[in-house]
C-alpha cells in the first residue's frame, strides 16, 4: 500500500514537472507572438495602428525580439482559438477579471463614460442627473451602462445599439459618435477609449466635448471601470513574471502611448468607492419623474 501511494505521488510530481516544462516551452523565445484583433481600433488592427500594437512593439524592443501577430476577431472563442491553441503567446489587452487566461498586473484602468458636446445646454455631471430625463441617450444593449439607465427608469429615452456586429460592415462605436455628431442622440453612455478615439478621428478635441467617467460605486449598478492586463496561458508563471517586470519598469512609456492615442484612463490605485448623496434625485428618477433642481 505504501509503495502504491509513493508511486502515485511520484507520477503526480512528474506530471506537474512535464506540464510546467511544456508550458514554459510554449513561449517562442525568438519572437513575440501576439494575439490580436485585426479590426478593433483604438486597440489593434492589421495595419498595427492601435495602442496595443504600439505596446507590443515596446515589449519587442525591450526584449530584443521581433513582433509577429496571429489575428483573430475578439468574439466568443477568441482565447480558445488563439492563445490556447498556442498560435501566439500573449494577449496585450484583456480584462483583469478574465478567467480564461493568467493575468499580469494591470497597466491601465478605463471606464464607461457619459459623453456629450459642449455648448448645447447639457449640464449632466452624474448618471442620475435630472436633465437626463429630457435627453436622447445612446447606449449599447447589454453593456454595463444599461444597468444604470434601467435603475433610473431612463430606458425609454435610449436609442439602442447592438452588442454584436460585423466590423467589416459597421463599427458600433463609430456609429454612436456619428449619431452624436448628427444630433440623433444628445449623450452617449459608452466605452471611454472608444468614444475618445472616434471623436478625435472625426476632428474633435477635448475642448469640444465633455466626458464623465462612470466609476464603480456602492449604488448597486454594477462595475463600470475595469483593469486592463496582459494575458498568457494558465501555468506559464515565468512568462507572466517577466511581463510583470516589464510593466513595472516601463509604466511611464505605456502611459505615454495611451496618451498619444487619446485613451482616457483612471488611476490604477483608486480611492474609496463613491457613495450616493443626492437628496431625492435617485428615488425620483427611479419613480419616473425628474425632480426640480
Amino acid at each position: 500500500m505504501k509503495n502504491l501511494v509513493l508511486s502515485i505521488i511520484t507520477c503526480l510530481l512528474v506530471f506537474k514537472a512535464e506540464a510546467r516544462e511544456s508550458a514554459i516551452e510554449a513561449v517562442d523565445k525568438d519572437h513575440l507572438r501576439v494575439c490580436a484583433d485585426p479590426a478593433n481600433m483604438p486597440f489593434s488592427n492589421e495595419k498595427q495602428e492601435g495602442f496595443e500594437n504600439e505596446i507590443a512593439e515596446l515589449i519587442g524592443k525591450k526584449f530584443e525580439i521581433p513582433v509577429v501577430y496571429d489575428y483573430f476577431p475578439q468574439v466568443i472563442g477568441y482565447v480558445r482559438n488563439t492563445l490556447n491553441k498556442k498560435k501566439c503567446d500573449i494577449i496585450i489587452g484583456i480584462t483583469g477579471s478574465n478567467e480564461l487566461v493568467l493575468n499580469t498586473i494591470p497597466y491601465m484602468r478605463w471606464s464607461y463614460v457619459m459623453v456629450f458636446f459642449n455648448n448645447n445646454g447639457i449640464e449632466v455631471d452624474r448618471p442620475n442627473h435630472p436633465q437626463l430625463a429630457d435627453l436622447r441617450i445612446g447606449a449599447i444593449a447589454g453593456t454595463p451602462p444599461t444597468f444604470i439607465l434601467q435603475r433610473y427608469n431612463l430606458m425609454g429615452k435610449v436609442r439602442p445599439y447592438n452588442l454584436t456586429f460585423d466590423p467589416r460592415v459597421a463599427v458600433i462605436g463609430e456609429s454612436m459618435i456619428e449619431d452624436l455628431i448628427d444630433g440623433l442622440v444628445d449623450i452617449n453612455f459608452m466605452s471611454g477609449p472608444i468614444a475618445s478615439h472616434y471623436l478625435h478621428k472625426k476632428g474633435y478635441t477635448t475642448k469640444d466635448f465633455t466626458m464623465i467617467p462612470l466609476e464603480t460605486t456602492d449604488q448597486g449598478w454594477g462595475r463600470m471601470d475595469f483593469y486592463t492586463t496582459m494575458g498568457v496561458r494558465d501555468g506559464e508563471t515565468d512568462w507572466k513574471k517577466k511581463l510583470n517586470r516589464f510593466i513595472k519598469g516601463n509604466q511611464k512609456e505605456i502611459d505615454a502611448i495611451l496618451a498619444k492615442h487619446n485613451i482616457p484612463v483612471l488611476s490604477l490605485r483608486p480611492g474609496k468607492r463613491k457613495k450616493s448623496d443626492d437628496g431625492g434625485t435617485t428615488e425620483a428618477l427611479i419613480k419616473g419623474r425628474a425632480p426640480v433642481k
